[in-house]
């Protein structure tokens, strides 16, 4: 029998969505920035518990988490940030556009997110490609890639164009 392997970062128990919002708040306000806190807090809550953070954040402080936290963080450390803050499905559109990309395609990183997410996951990473790039997972691939390969993929893909 296969072993279905899931993320390892799993929803916080005795989450509350407000108080680290707060947390957050507290973090970037001010002079000079807490990143271990931002760190410690993203990384130690599940991606829906993010999200729902983010609300939390607009609501309470009317601003925007994901534009305060690019305005307060700098280089690879934002870029893993801001990675962490996008709804999963989003942050794999990003992914699978960026390896399909220019010259040359990202074999490994479309075969990683292609072969590891399930049906629905990839229905739903297929309807963020479409809103965000304006075109078809399906379409890309199948521009991008060729052979035995190529028929794999979109098999793996599926959603004709969708």
């Amino acid at each position: 029998m296969a072993q279905v392997l899931k993320g390892t970062v799993t929803d916080f128990p005795g989450f509350d969505e407000r108080a680290d919002a707060e947390v957050l708040r507290k973090a970037m306000k001010g002079l000079g920035t807490d990143e271990e806190s931002i760190l410690t807090l993203l990384t130690s809550r599940s991606n829906a518990q993010r999200q729902e953070i983010a609300v939390a954040f607009k609501t309470l402080f009317g601003r925007d988490l994901l534009d305060d936290l690019k305005s307060e963080l700098t280089g690879k450390f934002e870029k893993l940030i801001v990675a962490l803050m996008k709804p999963s499905r989003l942050y794999d559109a990003y992914e699978l556009k960026h390896a399909l990309k220019g010259a040359g395609t990202d074999d490994h990183t479309l075969i990683r997110v292609v072969v590891s997410r399930s049906e629905i996951d990839l229905f739903n990473i297929r309807k963020e490609f479409r809103k965000n790039f304006a075109t078809s997972l399906y379409s890309m691939i199948k521009s991008d890639t060729s052979g035995d390969y190529k028929k794999a993929l979109l098999l793996l893909c599926g959603g004709e164009d969708d």
